[in-house]
């Protein structure tokens, strides 16, 4: 466990074809992925500046840890494509969750934590930070709090998954919890 963020609880890897890569995790037995294609986001903001930006994104668990899929589809810089551009496909960053996002914001950038990226979806925001000792990999803080059901289904349904449907909607995941 991170002293400084809490529990690491997934790690996030930017693809160049999502579905390819839904093909290969799945071999591993990793699933199921919950896909949420052109994720409409709330906000997006690298180094403060609003940006557009076409992302695609799938998750799944293996027991406690989650692993997301990033597929960024328009063709604008941002970390994701710099990544992609710079290494190729893989690990992107790692992210902890919170259930007191501001509280745990404050304290991050008084330790001298800066946000490189930042935005919200569905209500919960999410923010990277650059780590100097890992680079171009980022630590994530995600607020769980919107969230923390769809995560613990996501999670009931990884640990009792037989392999068959091995990607499924998030939107549909959504709808069953309403």
């Amino acid at each position: 466990m991170s002293r400084t963020f809490g529990r690491i609880r997934q790690i996030g890897h930017v693809v160049r074809n999502l579905d390819e890569s839904l093909d290969r995790w799945g071999r591993l037995g990793i699933g199921p992925f919950f896909r949420f294609d052109h994720v409409p986001l709330d906000y997006f903001r690298v180094g403060g500046t609003d940006m557009a930006i076409d992302l695609s994104i799938a998750v799944a668990f293996s027991g406690e840890m989650q692993f997301e899929l990033i597929r960024q589809h328009n063709p604008e810089p941002s970390p994701y494509k710099d990544h992609l551009d710079r290494y190729g496909e893989g690990v992107h960053h790692l992210c902890s969750w919170t259930n007191n996002y501001d509280a745990d914001m404050e304290r991050w950038l008084a330790q001298g934590y800066e946000v490189a990226l930042n935005g919200q979806l569905g209500g919960a925001r999410f923010s990277y930070f650059r780590v100097d000792f890992l680079p171009d990999t980022y630590m994530e803080v995600a607020d769980l709090t919107l969230w923390a059901g769809v995560m613990q289904k996501m999670q009931d349904e990884a640990a009792g998954w037989d392999g068959r449907d091995p990607v499924r909607s998030m939107a549909d995941l959504v709808a069953s919890l309403t």
